[in-house]
């Protein structure tokens, strides 16, 4: 069994959803690994413990996060820091997907045809936990019958376009949380944000060096999400 964490980042067109997969076996190990960086943040700067990490308010400068003055460039800093912690969460993987915000559906249709793949890769199966204010319940309950797939190569082997492929591996309703409440939803903003800001960066965020934090990731991707991606990100 796999649990599956999603959060999403919106622009101003476009949305990026990061999906972080972990070994339910591992759960507690994944999580005192997010406990000791929150931890060492503490020591470090400040940074309370408890604090959501938001990452639009982040690295905006808003919100009180620590107990002392933390600088945009410690904010940054930070920011990498935790990229970097999260990429070596134990067992984790990561799955991105982006697209234009009125086909937000669609990408998320897309990247849960992607865990229902890397499920059967790891002859596992998933739930699903995404930040509450959404919902996709619909989507998954239809693609749990109705999931036609094109093939990239023009044809099945029965000879037609599309298949039904239902979705299998991926079990119950999505759970939806408080993203105050999951360190892990928190990370997966903090990823979904970094893919945003490198497919569309800013002006400011691009001098202080945050359009090249998704990089951190590297190591964590599931390339083969994507064959046309290098770093495996799904694209709509």
């Amino acid at each position: 069994m796999h649990l599956v964490y999603i959060d999403d980042s919106k622009g101003d067109r476009h949305v990026c959803f990061s999906a972080l997969v972990i070994d339910a076996n591992q759960w507690r190990n994944a999580l005192d690994h997010l406990l000791e960086m929150r931890r060492a943040m503490k020591a470090s700067h400040g940074i309370y413990v408890k604090k959501e990490m938001h990452a639009t308010d982040w690295l905006g400068g808003r919100g009180r996060i620590a107990d002392r003055h933390v600088s945009i460039a410690e904010r940054v800093s930070l920011f990498n820091l935790a990229l970097s912690q999260i990429s070596e969460i134990p067992t984790i993987q990561i799955l991105n997907a982006i697209g234009h915000k009125r086909s937000e559906e669609t990408v998320f249709e897309f990247l849960l045809n992607r865990l229902q793949k890397n499920m059967q890769v790891n002859n596992s199966k998933a739930m699903i936990l995404c930040d509450e204010g959404k919902t996709y319940d619909a989507l998954l309950r239809k693609m749990r019958h109705h999931n036609h797939i094109p093939s990239r190569f023009g044809a099945w082997d029965t000879g037609k376009s599309s298949k039904n492929i239902a979705l299998q591996n991926i079990v119950e309703d999505i759970s939806y949380r408080n993203s105050k409440r999951s360190f892990f939803i928190q990370a997966a903003d903090f990823c979904a944000f970094s893919l945003l800001r490198k497919e569309f960066p800013t002006d400011r965020l691009m001098s202080l060096g945050v359009h090249k934090s998704f990089d951190l990731l590297d190591k964590a991707l599931v390339k083969k999400a994507s064959y046309k991606d290098p770093q495996g990100i799904i694209r709509i």
